[in-house]
């Protein structure tokens, strides 16, 4: 009983944590950015941010649960999981630039734009440090202090003139926090394990990165293919969606945290098919309330796009429920069979994502988009649900790890 409630504890801390940074993303900085700088050029923005939404939790975020896999029962050291984010940073850092740099100006820009992809990857990956001690109380400050420099960034916006300062200086606030008081900085030594760490955030990281382009893909695609103004409308479109999907965000964390620390019994065939069950009646639930609030949400906060928001805002909700619940049940996956799995999984979708998105989207514009991006989530939850059971089949025929 204790476990149980030291579970749901930490669940309403680590919510209350993404909550308060998303909450001041979407309530205080993105509209601020919006009312100051225009809808096309906030658009432009939202391009550049979800090219590093790409970037750098696909690398942070497979260190920071590959540490967590791994160190269950090997010898996992700070240096080793840096080691094995650094050549994955230079190479998407130079892709990063490579598609973005028509969208900054100057060497300041360049640098403060490095600066964040290098910060933002750290700050996925940083938060490992409360993850490994089950400190979901740490874990909600950590954050805290991240939306504290994003409010700052976004205040001081009317003197900066800078949207990169805005999410730089809560980037680096959390960096410093960790530097001055974490543990997953200091001391720098590497085990024997660094070559094997690698291999494993490498494959992870590229499963990630795949399900970060899909999941952004909608400004890159809707930037090309129509412009930048759809961008704005189909991220508001499908705001709600994603942010009560954020509770799919606490709930891995906390999940693997306790399997990887045995608070847990271990996943069984029938504990699989009850959280499949489970997560899809959240979702139900949650996308009742969404299509509730939407209305009101839009009217309050974008109403100068109403109308367009209001025609696709059903179906893009739909579609980011049903995406951010398969991502759950990946990650309980991840603590009982191989990453390779969880990147044989998101070429799929990937594929069937970017070949429909671009029929589609080609045919019938950004209603075109919504029904691709619905219809590649729904096969990606289908698919994940019936691998992880025949995973756990095989495991009980052979008595081995798939």
């Amino acid at each position: 009983m204790q476990v149980q409630k030291k579970f749901a504890t930490d669940f309403i801390w680590s919510i209350a944590a993404l909550v308060t940074m998303n909450g001041v993303l979407q309530v205080l900085v993105y509209p601020l950015l919006n009312r100051h700088m225009g809808e096309a050029a906030f658009g432009n923005v939202l391009y550049v941010l979800g090219i590093l939404a790409v970037i750098a939790p696909s690398v942070g975020l497979a260190a920071n649960n590959i540490r967590l896999v791994e160190g269950r029962d090997k010898t996992v050291l700070n240096a080793d999981l840096l080691l094995a984010m650094l050549p994955q940073l230079v190479v998407l850092g130079i892709a990063f630039f490579a598609v973005c740099k028509g969208y900054l100006v100057g060497a300041v820009d360049f640098i403060m734009a490095a600066l964040l992809v290098v910060l933002t990857t750290l700050r996925y990956y940083g938060d490992v440090e409360y993850r490994m001690t089950l400190n979901y109380k740490g874990y909600f400050i950590y954050y805290l202090v991240l939306s504290i420099g994003y409010t700052s960034g976004a205040l001081l916006y009317p003197l900066t003139k800078s949207w990169i300062l805005c999410f730089l200086l809560g980037e680096a606030a959390v960096w410093l926090l960790l530097v001055l008081k974490g543990h997953v900085y200091k001391p720098l030594l590497k085990s024997e394990n660094t070559v094997h760490i690698s291999k494993k955030v490498l494959t992870l990281a590229v499963s990630y990165l795949l399900l970060n382009a899909v999941l952004n893909l909608d400004r890159v695609l809707l930037q090309h293919l129509i412009d930048s103004s759809t961008v704005t409308v189909y991220y508001v479109a499908s705001l709600l969606g994603k942010t009560a999907a954020l509770l799919v965000g606490p709930l891995n964390g906390v999940v693997i945290g306790y399997l990887t620390k045995g608070k847990t019994k271990p996943i069984t065939q029938k504990s699989f098919l009850l959280v499949s069950g489970g997560i899809f009646a959240a979702g139900a639930v949650l996308y009742l309330g969404i299509t509730v609030v939407m209305p009101i949400f839009v009217k309050l906060l974008y109403p100068e796009i109403y109308t367009e928001v209001m025609a696709v805002s059903a179906l893009a909700n739909l579609s980011q429920i049903i995406c951010f619940a398969s991502s759950l049940l990946l990650t309980i996956m991840l603590t009982f069979c191989s990453e390779k799995w969880q990147l044989a999984i998101q070429v799929l979708y990937a594929v069937s994502f970017l070949g429909l998105a671009l029929f589609m989207t080609k045919q019938n514009g950004v209603q075109g988009f919504v029904l691709a991006s619905l219809a590649a989530n729904t096969l990606r939850f289908v698919f994940t649900a019936v691998t992880g059971i025949t995973v756990l089949i095989k495991k009980t025929k052979k008595g081995s790890v798939a």
